[in-house]
């Protein structure tokens, strides 16, 4: 429930949903890649913007991006915007 994913099933694929993400995402002037010393895998980041965090699985073979509801709320009204 706190993934993108679900919020966005009327996209194509999650190809889709990463293009569309990264739209937005990039509109946010203070976004940051985070750099912390934690477990995470190739591919997987921590990112913040607007005093928030949200974590992105982004690979060859797949895109997610879990953050708090309230975020959620907010990406998805801009990207349904874009689309």
């Amino acid at each position: 429930e706190s993934s993108i994913l679900s919020m966005l099933d009327d996209f194509r694929d999650e190809g889709e949903v990463r293009e569309y993400c990264w739209q937005v995402l990039r509109t946010y002037p203070d976004l940051k890649k985070e750099d912390w010393i934690i477990g995470i895998e190739g591919g997987d980041y921590i990112y913040s913007f607007n005093g928030n965090y949200i974590f992105i699985t982004d690979d060859i073979w797949s895109f997610n991006l879990i953050a708090c509801r309230p975020v959620l709320d907010v990406l998805v009204e801009k990207i349904k915007s874009l689309r």
